[in-house]
């Protein structure tokens, strides 16, 4: 499941301030909160095996996920 959501402006990403999101279960919501809190313009879950581009975006945080659904991490890019 890929979730894209888009703000309608931001700045730099810092991945730093999403930080609470990591050992939560991924939502939406908490992915927006997160987005909001980076000041990211996007955000994207990543699942392990899934593919994905490999294009830069600084403007947007990566919520990567375990098997289970648990955010493990946070970054922007």
């Amino acid at each position: 499941m890929l979730v894209c959501v888009a703000a309608s402006s931001a700045s730099a990403c810092d991945a730093a301030k999403a930080g609470f999101a990591v050992g939560e279960a991924f939502s939406p919501a908490l992915a927006e909160r997160a987005r909001a809190a980076a000041g990211a313009a996007s955000v994207r879950r990543m699942i392990p095996g899934m593919a994905y581009t490999m294009e830069f975006n600084g403007a947007r945080l990566n919520l990567r996920t375990d098997e289970s659904g648990k955010i493990v991490s946070a970054a922007c890019g």
